[in-house]
């Protein structure tokens, strides 16, 4: 049966293009009528509680607003939203002296209320823990995890992963897995021995980044993924996975039609790479002698709890689907905030060789005058890493200054309030680099820091649950390297500066977990002549 050449004849080409026009009317009444509802809603909540805002367009919220304050101060377009708050502290002091700002920058993003005071943000993550904003694992999250994993869930279900997986995060059983991370910082600290023996510039975060998920991986797999030295299949597709994620209105991401298929594709392949190292885990983990990684400690407490598991061979379907989902959020923001943190701190002592100083000379006195050395010690006694109180206050304070994450996003139930309590300087000297601003313990010295204020892994029941790891991982690796090497930026002379550095924070829309050091800091590793 043919169909007749009249069926797409004038007609029929008039009724398509009439049902085109109404579709495109109900999409346009359907915009306006929630442009509508987001103006009215905020109007009516400012006028409520009596805050002031920011100059509020009825068309665009704050968007104008904002993009007037890029254009004044130079902002450039790729740097990490959460530096505007700087600039919105310099131009409306007085709204944002308040410590809490409605924000509306519908469609972009979700109509939203910012706090930045330390007791203000304590009420509703430390006081009162509020459920995660309900986007995050039905949007964001959605194609990757669906949402169950330990980051978006909540309730009896979040306490329940979270209590399976402290064990293997907690202090003493990372300490315990140094050993092995050592075998890994020593390929990463070859690896800058063959950069300064070329002289060639390199992108120091894209190395940060490779040995980050080299520790990750053995911490939680029990796994040498040896990223470091070849392509790794599980890594690559995660990756590709990230670059597709979306945090705010992206156009290109949303409307593009294989999306889904490109998702289910991807999942399919991390589960194939992760099944077999939850099955021997499974399989052998009573057997493990010695340091237990993640896997192993999270399985044993399942067994513990369920009392039910008496095939090694036959693990719950439903705990493999729950466990891959939890690893992709550890894989994902754990690699991520240590190779990010780890690129600053580098770029920071070399801008400071008084910093650079004092964290060899505190080296040199933990473990050894030799850097050769240093590995069979901290081998020998991970504990010494806990004795490096100077390296931490590095870490701390370059943390606070170059945040990978801009906060937390939390949902309030009706009913829910904030009281304002007396706000004032939570940073003396804010943007200078001061790491003795953590090694004072005197209240009454200017830099002692304000309660609650230190936030980069949050704070309260939903605290990062892999920040005991950054810090091991970060003081190994300096433990291993900084006194052998120094670190020069090599940013074009015509590159970029904002605020005075061309290093600033980026947000990239193909690596969109957190903000990273623009172009991922090229630079010349050379030897120190202190090694």
């Amino acid at each position: 049966m043919s169909l007749s050449p009249d069926f797409w004849g004038p007609s029929t080409s008039s009724l398509i293009s009439k049902g085109l026009g109404y579709l495109v009317l109900i999409g346009l009444i359907a915009f306006f009528c929630c442009l509508y509802q987001m103006r009215m809603m905020l109007r009516r909540v400012q006028k409520d509680s009596g805050i002031p805002i920011l100059p509020h367009s009825f068309l665009f919220g704050h968007l104008v607003t904002l993009a007037k304050l890029s254009m004044k101060y130079g902002i450039p377009p790729d740097a990490h939203g959460h530096w505007v708050f700087h600039h919105l502290r310099q131009e409306y002091p007085d709204i944002m002296n308040k410590g809490i700002m409605y924000m509306d920058p519908w469609p972009i993003g979700y109509p939203m209320i910012t706090v930045h005071d330390p007791d203000m943000m304590a009420q509703f993550t430390q006081e009162n823990s509020l459920p995660k904003f309900w986007a995050l694992g039905k949007v964001e999250f959605r194609d990757v995890t669906e949402g169950e994993d330990l980051l978006n869930l909540d309730g009896q279900e979040w306490k329940t992963a979270r209590s399976i997986f402290n064990p293997g995060f907690s202090a003493r059983n990372l300490l315990s897995l140094v050993p092995n991370m050592i075998e890994e910082v020593l390929v990463f600290r070859e690896r800058l021995r063959k950069a300064a023996t070329s002289g060639q510039v390199v992108r120091l975060e894209d190395y940060t980044t490779d040995i980050a998920v080299d520790i990750i991986g053995y911490a939680v797999l029990g796994a040498r993924l040896e990223t470091q030295t070849k392509p790794n299949r599980l890594m690559e597709t995660m990756k590709s996975q990230i670059s597709m994620m979306y945090f705010e209105l992206d156009l290109r991401k949303l409307l593009n039609p294989i999306r889904i298929l490109k998702h289910r594709i991807y999942n399919r392949i991390i589960r194939n790479e992760l099944v077999p190292y939850l099955s021997k885990t499974a399989q052998n983990y009573e057997k493990i002698e010695g340091p237990k990684t993640v896997i192993a400690l999270a399985l044993k407490s399942y067994v513990k709890d369920t009392q039910d598991y008496s095939a090694r061979r036959d693990i719950p379907p439903e705990f493999i689907e729950r466990v891959i989902k939890h690893i992709k959020i550890f894989m994902f923001a754990g690699h991520d905030t240590t190779a990010t943190v780890l690129a600053y701190i580098y770029y920071k002592l070399s801008k400071h060789p008084d910093v650079l100083a004092k964290i060899r000379a505190e080296h040199n006195e933990i473990l050894g005058v030799d850097p050769a050395d240093a590995a069979d010690r901290v081998r020998a006694d991970a504990t010494l890493l806990n004795k490096l109180p100077y390296t931490t206050a590095v870490l701390r304070e370059t943390l606070r200054l170059y945040p990978p994450a801009g906060g937390s996003i939390r949902q309030s139930p009706p009913g829910h309030f904030i009281t304002h309590p007396e706000t004032g300087c939570y940073w003396p000297d804010a943007d200078s680099f001061i790491p003795e601003r953590f090694m004072t313990h005197d209240k009454t010295d200017p830099l002692y820091p304000v309660k609650n204020a230190w936030r980069p892994f949050e704070m309260g029941p939903r605290a990062c649950i892999g920040q005991e790891l950054v810090s091991v991982e970060v003081k190994l690796i300096l433990a291993l390297t900084v006194r052998e090497f120094q670190v020069e930026e090599a940013y074009a002379k015509d590159a970029p500066e904002w605020m005075g550095d061309k290093a600033y924070q980026i947000f990239n829309r193909e690596i969109v977990a957190a903000a990273h050091i623009r172009d991922g800091l090229p630079a010349k590793i050379k030897f120190s002549r202190t090694k």
